[in-house]
């Protein structure tokens, strides 16, 4: 009986043991040996802008001049009349208190010559922001908002855009809106004629602009313009 009974306990616990081992081979939903957990996704949240969204996009516009290292602008314009697109790129470069501004557009040449378009590097400007707008006129191509986006400090208010809205992804938010056509010069501060339809992305942190994307019509041309900014 006592061989029995310890025959049986042996048995207990081998199956014990075997049961323990087993759970211990199983794949882990909660990582480990196991199966790898997904990855986790940004969520995004959609709401309304509201106005103290808009006064913290003026407050870091306001300070861009002042702590940009550079703002690159990349502008395509495709007029029917043209038969293809033209490309703007301009560069805006700070050191110390000095702004250089650069600019390489696509001219279109005359009938006879041997190539349609020729890029053309225009003169460096330097100077203070103020002093670049006062002087950059040959740099301007196509219109004033094209090339010249990038030295404008735009006014963001709910009186200058049309149903703006904030996504919020982790660390970052992303504003989208339109500009009436009546308030262009409100909220570029620069006068602008034969613009129509204008919508506005700004890519931004709570330190700083990122990004900033624009799309419009100039006349029969549709033009989009990618503004980057690097601190």
């Amino acid at each position: 009986m006592k061989t029995a009974n310890r025959l049986l306990a042996f048995l207990v616990a081998a199956c014990t043991l075997a049961a323990l081992i087993g759970c211990s081979l199983r794949p882990s939903s909660s990582g480990g040996g196991g199966k790898p957990a997904a990855p986790e996704t940004t969520a995004v949240v959609t709401a309304p802008a509201s106005e103290e969204d808009l006064d913290g996009l003026n407050a870091l516009f306001s300070d861009l001049f002042r702590t940009l290292t550079r703002a690159q602008t990349t502008v395509e314009y495709d007029d029917p009349a043209v038969g293809t697109t033209l490309t703007a790129t301009s560069n805006l470069t700070r050191d110390g208190e000095t702004l250089t501004y650069r600019a390489t557009v696509d001219r279109v040449n005359p009938a006879d010559a041997d190539r349609f378009l020729t890029s053309e590097t225009q003169t460096p400007v330097t100077g203070t922001v103020e002093e670049i707008r006062a002087n950059c006129s040959d740099l301007i191509v196509w219109d004033r908002v094209a090339t010249g986006l990038v030295l404008s400090t735009p006014a963001f208010s709910s009186e200058n855009l049309t149903s703006p809205v904030i996504e919020e992804r982790k660390n970052e938010k992303t504003l989208l809106a339109s500009i009436p056509d009546a308030k262009l010069e409100a909220f570029f501060g620069l006068p602008l004629t034969n613009v129509t339809g204008m919508r506005i992305t700004v890519i931004y942190t709570a330190a700083a602009v990122s990004s900033l994307w624009l799309s419009y019509t100039a006349g029969a041309a549709t033009v989009s313009v990618t503004v980057t900014y690097t601190y």
